[in-house]
């Protein structure tokens, strides 16, 4: 990403870092702790490990918003970088297709990209993930904890995730619509 930094304009450099780092920060802080605080309701703990869809549990919290954070950023961000191609505030940077084979690979499709950006990020962090989560003996967490716990995760995980998404599309085509 430092290299293809260096190659953005001013305006594209300015959306990464006030939409899709602040901004998208703010958002899921805000997101991430109702869903958490609503999702652990009637649990005094959470539990490192728990059996998916059944109770809340830190691991597969965590794997849930590996995917699905991910896959809701790219099709919101998308359509926000494509609203402003349109519009004209921001210019299409097509040409980093044929210099980073990974944009052009991305699929055009928003809910098909963020379902690939889900996967590779499940794939790319999960292990890293569970490996720290085991290694550190990660305790058993009181609601507050948890809430405070997943805001977090979802806020360093949004700002990895999201300048990526958007540059991926802001090096899309001016699309017809958004």
């Amino acid at each position: 990403m430092v290299g293809i930094w260096r190659e953005l304009p001013g305006p594209h450099r300015r959306w990464i870092v006030t939409r899709a780092l602040v901004a998208t920060a703010a958002i899921n802080a805000i997101v991430n702790a109702a869903i958490a605080w609503l999702g652990v309701q009637g649990q005094e703990t959470v539990p490192l490990w728990g059996v998916p869809l059944a109770e809340a549990s830190t691991f597969w919290n965590a794997i849930g918003a590996l995917f699905l954070l991910p896959l809701i950023t790219c099709v919101l961000t998308t359509t926000a970088v494509r609203r402003d191609m349109r519009l004209g505030s921001l210019a299409s940077l097509s040409r980093l297709r044929s210099a980073h084979r990974w944009l052009a690979a991305l699929p055009p499709a928003r809910l098909r990209r963020g379902l690939v950006f889900g996967m590779l990020t499940v794939a790319a962090l999960a292990p890293p993930l569970t490996l720290a989560l085991v290694a550190s003996g990660f305790p058993e967490l009181s609601r507050e904890q948890f809430v405070v716990w997943q805001t977090v995760f979802a806020v360093i995980l949004g700002a990895l995730v999201t300048p990526l998404i958007a540059l991926g599309a802001m090096a899309d085509p001016i699309p017809d619509r958004w």
